[in-house]
């Protein structure tokens, strides 16, 4: 099982991946939200952006850090395959849900 090790702290490359996607999904969703490109559609992040930036940013990261340290839990307590398996669904979905989002909001991009 491959694991990253930093200061003492392993963790897998999926949940390294998965946290990478969120901060650049928090970035990108607070520019286009910003500058009146999107929406959020999400109610309850939408309730968060709506009481401002910190909340969002505050619940956004909260929802990665619970995510990756139930996963990294399971791993340790019962099983490396099932957490790696699950750690790969998550992180395709919210890689497609992303790039449907992107075309999306930048759908002029893509235009013939």
């Amino acid at each position: 099982m491959t694991y990253l090790k930093t200061s003492g702290i392993d963790i897998l490359p999926v949940n390294i991946a998965i946290l990478a996607v969120g901060i650049v999904d928090l970035s990108t969703t607070l520019f286009w939200v910003r500058t009146g490109q999107a929406t959020e559609l999400n109610p309850i992040m939408a309730a968060f952006l709506g009481a401002g930036t910190l909340p969002f940013v505050l619940a956004k990261l909260c929802t990665l850090a619970a995510y990756v340290t139930v996963t990294e839990w399971y791993r340790r307590k019962r099983g490396a395959g099932f957490a790696r398996m699950a750690g790969n669904f998550t992180v395709t979905a919210y890689l497609s849900i992303y790039a449907v989002s992107f075309a999306s909001v930048n759908s002029h991009l893509f235009a013939g």
